[in-house]
């Protein structure tokens, strides 16, 4: 029995976490709702069919004008799991993506039991304890409220296998051969694509190192050893971290002190939800009329749960040091909701605290109290049979509580969503409007005037081109381009139109725009928008005045750079139909009036396209395409320097005659990171193979 003793404990926690989802899994109505959807599902998307292509998906095209794919950590396009989940979408049809999605997300949570698990039997309790710090864990409040972020659930599934890697090296001295597990943890939870959250893991693991080292004659070195292991797991994942490095410089997440302001940490309201977890009642969204995000409202960890936490973390000194452990985090995640919060907050320069957030911690708080709720167990409930039942008590209290409610499950009948064939679960929609914008090549932009943001979230998917977006990493150049005729704030990630008559809107290739109500008919004719189709719950507006995609000018605007750009292009004079802004030296001597000059489309793909342009005088060819380190042209098969043009766009020069341009994204940073991370991963090994001859000799 004994000997079966694991296999069975993995079992209970793989049924517990089955019959907590049951809904999303084994039927076809259910689903988990929001960003899973609409937010994740786009992206995994728009992998899968880059690979089904055999292309790599470094260039989204139908979003933002175009955007850095590969450089947004969020789309988890490098974390073995996500790869293996469009592997096995790919093998079977690609139909049923989002479905594979969900499991996914539901295997991580069961693997995050399992690491808890884990996690107890080092501390050296039973398995009837372990399985109750398990339950907390898998089926409390952390992942329970937040099923919608997927990656945010694919990295906490990593945090108590980073505090196990931390119990590791107390066994020993603290060698390379101990960190590599730490190092590679951190690594996974890095590509789970949220930085924030990786973050709490490598808090988690300082602060449980240190409180080892104060409390348990853990080595006085560990803490720094944890340090290590963080600066060698930032270099396992650098493929990934140093595209998004960069893309952060040239995001607007650049912006986030201008608006961070006091978001991002847990409102002290929720810790309500520790007693009474529908105190405010989340679980009907039609009645729940509260100031705060539903999914910050619930960390409810079961009644018999915190009342063997309590009890634990009072009664001996390694409950007490858990006990301090859940305090900090507890307090840490509501950041600036408490005074401690708002100082220590405060002291931090403004670029560390665009980074911050204090929310994320709540994982570590939870898995806190989920080991105290074992340790509990063990040291209060002295027979096997009590231990035992007071797991399946935990079980059907969080199951009840928490499973099926609004933050982890949703109805298809009553938001039906959007797919690769169909847009609000209608597929004339979405196959009329691409239609529209199929018409040309490379297909048409739209955007909206009073319609679903799910136009521009699902572009990738729908593979329609989107002239806007709604991403916390949107690149600040299109965004500043959009502010031009929609206005707003430059930090902002979605904004819909508003100047209907703005000719920025024609440069960027806006042919269609969307709204769920008749325009104005005044301004529609003053902006030559003409009524031209309508589809369920919306009209469709064609621009009569919407520019190409690629097209020559004569004369150009030299400016120093993007503050000086947008000026320029908010000049009520400036013609973008004769000439360019450029941001550099002067490119092109100014040549009076308008010449006859053609851009012919030979190949367009997301990473690569080809030109066919013909002058009689040398020209400068302008794109309304986002230009992006990494973007490098040829003309002629000769390297030719790209600039960006009209804020945020493409440009270069070419001279008279017939040239053959070619536009290509290869990212350096992209190979440079591929190169680090390659040689992280052998010293990793070779660690990992001298432990074992260590081991061996022995």
């Amino acid at each position: 029995m004994a000997k079966r003793a694991p296999l069975l404990a993995i079992l209970l926690l793989l049924a517990e976490v089955l019959l907590f989802h049951w809904r999303v899994l084994f039927t076809a109505d259910g689903v988990i709702p929001w960003d899973i959807r609409y937010f994740h599902l786009p992206h995994a998307e728009f992998t899968a069919e880059s690979f089904r292509r055999g292309e790599f998906p470094l260039w989204d095209p139908y979003t933002y004008f175009g955007r850095p794919f590969q450089a947004n950590i969020q789309t988890q396009l490098f974390y073995p799991p996500r790869l293996a989940t469009i592997l096995l979408s790919n093998l079977t049809g690609g139909e049923h993506l989002l479905d594979w999605l969900e499991w996914e997300l539901v295997l991580h949570i069961f693997l995050g039991g399992v690491f808890t698990l884990a996690l107890m039997r080092r501390l050296g309790t039973g398995y009837a304890a372990s399985l109750a710090a398990a339950t907390v864990y898998q089926l409390g409040g952390f992942f329970a409220s937040q099923a919608q972020h997927l990656g945010i659930v694919n990295a906490g599934a990593w945090l108590p296998l980073a505090w196990l890697c931390v119990l590791h090296m107390r066994e020993g001295k603290v060698n390379l051969r101990r960190m590599a597990p730490l190092a590679a943890t951190i690594a996974l939870a890095v590509l789970c694509g949220s930085p924030a959250l990786a973050f709490a893991v490598v808090a988690s693991a300082f602060v449980l190192a240190a409180l080892l080292a104060c409390f348990a004659q853990m080595d006085w070195r560990s803490p720094a050893a944890v340090v290590v292991c963080a600066f060698w797991g930032f270099l396992l994942a650098a493929l990934q971290l140093l595209p998004t490095i960069e893309l952060n410089s040239h995001s607007i997440a650049q912006y986030r002190t201008e608006w961070l302001a006091s978001r991002g940490s847990l409102p002290l309201e929720s810790l309500a939800s520790l007693i009474w977890p529908n105190y405010y009642g989340i679980f009907d969204l039609s009645r729940f009329s509260g100031q705060w995000e539903i999914t910050q409202m619930y960390l409810y960890c079961g009644l018999a749960g915190l009342a063997l936490a309590v009890a634990a973390a009072v009664a001996r000194p390694a409950g007490r040091m858990f006990g301090l452990l859940a305090l900090i985090f507890g307090v840490a995640m509501l950041g600036t909701s408490t005074p401690i919060g708002r100082v220590a907050l405060g002291t931090l320069p403004d670029k560390v605290r665009a980074g911050v957030d204090p929310s994320y911690l709540m994982p570590a708080f939870v898995l806190g109290v989920a080991v105290l709720a074992g340790l509990g167990t063990e040291w209060f409930l002295k027979r096997d049979v009590l231990r035992y039942g007071a797991v399946l008590l935990m079980a059907a209290d969080l199951t009840l509580a928490g499973s099926g409610r609004p933050m982890n499950t949703a109805s298809l009948r009553a938001e039906p969503g959007n797919s690769r064939h169909a847009f609000e679960g209608s597929s004339e929609t979405l196959a009329r409007m691409r239609l529209l914008t199929n018409q040309t090549r490379p297909p048409a932009r739209i955007d909206t005037v009073n319609d679903s943001m799910q136009w521009a979230m699902s572009a990738p998917m729908l593979r329609i081109p989107s002239a806007s977006g709604n991403d916390p990493m949107a690149p600040a150049r299109p965004m500043r381009v959009r502010i031009a005729f929609c206005g707003g704030e430059r930090w902002g990630a979605y904004y819909q139109v508003a100047r209907l008559d703005s000719p920025v809107l024609d440069m960027v290739n806006i042919r269609y725009l969307l709204s769920r109500t008749p325009l104005d008919a005044a301004e529609a004719e003053q902006a030559r928008l003409v009524h031209i189709a309508d589809l369920p719950g919306r009209l469709v507006y064609e621009n009569l005045e919407a520019g190409p995609r690629y097209y020559l000018t004569y004369q150009t605007r030299s400016v120093a750079g993007l503050e000086e750009a947008v000026r320029q292009l908010e000049d009520p004079a400036f013609d973008w139909r004769r000439e360019s802004i450029v941001e550099g030296p002067e490119p092109l001597a100014g040549s009076p009036g308008d010449q006859a000059g053609s851009v012919r489309l030979v190949s367009y793909s997301a990473n690569r396209l080809e030109l066919e342009v013909r002058t009689p005088l040398p020209a400068f060819l302008a794109t309304s395409e986002s230009h992006y380190p990494g973007w490098r042209a040829w003309v002629n098969g000769q390297p030719e320097a790209l600039r960006y043009t009209n804020v945020a766009f493409r440009g270069l020069n070419v001279s008279a005659g017939t040239s053959r341009v070619v536009m290509q994204f290869s990212p350096s940073l992209l190979w440079l990171g591929i190169g680090v991370s390659f040689a992280a991963w052998m010293a990793w090994g070779l660690c990992l193979r001298r432990d074992s001859a260590a081991r061996g000799a022995k």
